[in-house]
Formats: structure tokens, C-alpha cells, sequence
């Protein structure tokens, strides 16, 4: 990983990869962590590099073990929820400085203040828009449901009517066919095709399954 950590040090088209000298404050550091967190796609990662100048040459470090100690209590105790990290001393010219690794969060968005988020080479605030999509991002049926967004899936309801509070008595059992209209953290918006009323349930009341008569996805709603 070394050498491709050296190959990207010096790519200066990688939106994600930040330089900072060893002197960075701790402010930028939590600012760069948490676009970075808020930001990798999945399957990528973010590098900081710590010790080097804008061009992506080393300066160095004068105590790596006491840097990365420093960075980790950031990441891990500053920030929330914490950020997971890997960091790798590098060494060029006889000069030491260090790679800080960022994977993809499934834990965003991460916080050190305001919503930090990657835009190109630059860390900015999260608009509206973009900070509901880092939330939604964080809840992980919200986000498999969102894969199904404008598709016709079966809805099966349990102990209850679709959209409805009520609970009926007894094994009362629904099928229906709908259209997932949007989904959130908090709640999914359906339109049943057959009479065409537009539904909405809580989304702790809805489990995904899969419906193998009609090899697509199901879903199964019962009052919580």
C-alpha cells in the first residue's frame, strides 16, 4: 500500500488526497477527517498527508509516533461518531511524514462542529440537501430501500392496513402491489397501484424481504 500511498502524494488531479505541513492545526486536521469521513465513495479512501508541502513534497516530521498518537485522539475522540483511521509513516529524502487513510463511512455524517463535506480539492459546509442525504445514507434499510425508489415492489402488512395505525385483531394478512415513492431515515412514502392512494409508514415498522413468485423485493410491515 506504501507505494500506491507515494503514487498519490504527488497526483495532483486526486480530489481526494489533502497536503498539510506538520504544523497543521487541529482545527483544519478535524475539518479534513470530517469531509473526508462524509465524503469517500464506497470501495475508495481519502489520504492526508501530514509533513509535506502543497506540491506533495516531504518536509517532515519531526516525532511520527507522537503525531499519529495526536491524530488518532482526534479522529477517535473528537469527532463523532468517531472516525476509523489507518496511518502510515512514509519516508522520502531521509524525511519522514505521515499518510492518514480515510475509508467510506457507513457511520455518516461526522461532525467537529459544522458538516464538513469534500467538493473537489476544497472542504465546505454541507448545504440542506446534502446533510439529508448524509443521514439517510447512515440508516442502512433506508439505503437499500432507496435502490428501489419509483419501482413497483410487493408490500405484505401484517396486523394491520397499509398506511393505518389500527391494529385489527386476529392473523389479519394484506398483499399489495406499490411504488416506492421516497424513503428517509423516519419514513417510507408508497403509492399502492391498485387504487392508487399514496401511503406512508414509519420505517421502523418495515422490513425488507424478497417475494419468490415475483423474483423482486418485498416488503413486510407490522406495527411496532
Amino acid at each position: 500500500m506504501k507505494q500506491e500511498l507515494l503514487k498519490r502524494l504527488y497526483d495532483d488531479e486526486d480530489g481526494f488526497v489533502e497536503r498539510k505541513p506538520e504544523n497543521c492545526n487541529e482545527r483544519e486536521l478535524r475539518k479534513e477527517l470530517v469531509a473526508f469521513a462524509n465524503s469517500v465513495p464506497e470501495g475508495l479512501y481519502g489520504v492526508i498527508f501530514l509533513g509535506v508541502s502543497d506540491d506533495g513534497k516531504p518536509i517532515g516530521i519531526k516525532n511520527p509516533d507522537e503525531k499519529q498518537k495526536k491524530i488518532r485522539s482526534v479522529a477517535e475522540k473528537v469527532c463523532y461518531p468517531p472516525i476509523k483511521i489507518q496511518m502510515h509513516v512514509l519516508e522520502e529524502d531521509n524525511l519522514k511524514f505521515i499518510a492518514v487513510v480515510v475509508e467510506h463511512s457507513s457511520s455518516k455524517p461526522h461532525f467537529s462542529g459544522p458538516a464538513f463535506v469534500r467538493v473537489g480539492s476544497e472542504c465546505v459546509n454541507a448545504t440542506d440537501d446534502l446533510y439529508e442525504n448524509l443521514i439517510n445514507s447512515r440508516n442502512d434499510k433506508c439505503r437499500e430501500i432507496l435502490k428501489y425508489e419509483g419501482s413497483l415492489l410487493t408490500v405484505i402488512v401484517q396486523g394491520k392496513k397499509l398506511g393505518d395505525t389500527k391494529i385489527i385483531p386476529g392473523n389479519y394478512r394484506a398483499k399489495h402491489e406499490c411504488r416506492v415513492n421516497s424513503c428517509n431515515q423516519h419514513i417510507i412514502r408508497l403509492t399502492d397501484i391498485a387504487t392508487g392512494t399514496r401511503l406512508s409508514e414509519p420505517l421502523e415498522n418495515v422490513n425488507v424481504s424478497y417475494d419468490e413468485e415475483k423474483y423482486r423485493v418485498m416488503l413486510v410491515v407490522r406495527q411496532v
